[in-house]
């Protein structure tokens, strides 16, 4: 075994079928674990999972590190890992998991160098407050790696007492060269119910360079994102239960604060949902659950692949579940079958490989290499 390799798992997963159509296989795994230890984000509240993204050339990128903001570069083949630079200044973060890289996003690349948007929680000292920001970056390969900072691109409104925050989301998903798709979560804010002082949190945005568009809104902290041709879906966190996997659109609300599925909130929490249990009023997800699974990154998988007939299907990770959820779509609407996979890692990242693999990164410091057994 080559060194790093901890352990191959064959795991299997109990199906749910929808009415009236024929059941798919179970789906069997082959996992790959592999210890990327420097690449954890580690804080005083514990550890977090780095950002992930791939290269043309299959390399990956990874976001986090002891100072939550260091980007390195990891090949898979050699399993070697390769620091690139800071994203940020140590100024910008408190110690705390959450003050890291939350996504990685590709808009061009060379052999040897890489146009990137990067997206982070950073923390403004004067105020005490944090915003959600997306800076350009430039980062080169070759013999003597670096990471250039450029312009910002995106700063959430308003900065949000640090006391409050959390649900930072962040995760982008990028449309061409020029521009991405953005998810802002709520941040904690406690006044997230009052549209007039919430600005752009909670939201689906779309920006570039000189150019910012709010596409939704009503959104808690949208920790996924994936385009399938001009199709936008995102997973989301509901309070206790009611995560989400919407269809995103223009100009919808969603319902966040107002409504969720999710269980009622206690005395003390930071909002409480006028109208909860229901979608009454708003946008329904495609699908939601109740108990939570605390959703994380969405990819699709290659279409005529290894993967058979759950070729072209979703995958969305989870952090409560320690799973991967497969989830077929009829269309683009309608949810089909789901079933869900326990690979015992809170998975924090995905992407696919050049050859049709699911990559993942987990909180607990590992990249999986995850394939169909068989």
């Amino acid at each position: 075994m080559r060194k790093g390799i901890l352990a191959t798992a064959i795991l299997m997963l109990a199906s749910t079928l929808p009415a009236n159509a024929a059941e798919l296989p179970k789906i069997e795994l082959r996992v790959q674990s592999i210890d990327t230890p420097t690449a954890q984000v580690r804080g005083s509240n514990g550890e977090r999972g780095a950002a992930l993204a791939r290269l043309a050339d299959g390399r990956l990128l990874l976001g986090g590190g002891a100072t939550g903001l260091t980007l390195f570069l990891y090949d898979l083949t050699t399993q070697k890992q390769t620091t690139i630079g800071r994203a940020g200044a140590s100024s910008e973060r408190l110690n705390d998991s959450r003050f890291a890289i939350t996504d990685i996003a590709v808009l061009n690349q060379t052999a040897d160098t890489a146009q990137l948007l990067i997206s982070y929680p950073r923390y403004n000292r004067e105020r005490d407050c944090v915003t959600v920001v997306v800076h350009s970056y430039q980062a080169s390969f070759a013999a003597k790696p670096s990471l250039k900072r450029g312009k910002l691109w995106f700063q959430s409104n308003p900065c949000v007492p640090v006391g409050a925050v959390q649900h930072a989301a962040g995760r982008m998903e990028v449309i061409d060269s020029k521009s991405v798709y953005l998810t802002i979560g709520d941040l904690g804010y406690p006044q997230i119910g009052d549209k007039a002082k919430r600005g752009n949190l909670g939201t689906v945005m779309q920006i570039s360079s000189n150019k910012i568009t709010q596409i939704s809104s009503g959104h808690r902290n949208a920790q996924g994102i994936l385009l399938i041709g001009k199709d936008l879906y995102t997973s989301e966190h509901g309070p206790r239960g009611g995560d989400e996997l919407n269809l995103i659109q223009q100009g919808i609300d969603y319902g966040w604060p107002t409504v969720t599925y999710g269980e009622r909130y206690s005395f003390g929490d930071y909002v409480k949902p006028t109208n909860p249990e229901s979608h009454n009023g708003f946008r329904k997800p495609l699908t939601y659950w109740v108990p939570s699974v605390a959703p994380t990154e969405l990819i699709q998988l290659p279409a005529n692949s290894a993967w058979g007939q759950w070729s072209s299907a979703i995958v969305m990770g989870t952090l409560r579940e320690e799973s991967l959820i497969f989830i077929q779509m009829q269309n683009k609407r309608v949810v089909g079958q789901m079933q869900t996979v326990n690979v015992n890692e809170r998975i924090r990242d995905l992407d696919i490989s050049k050859e049709g693999s699911i990559i993942a990164t987990t909180d607990s410091g590992k990249l999986l290499v995850i394939n169909p057994a068989g």
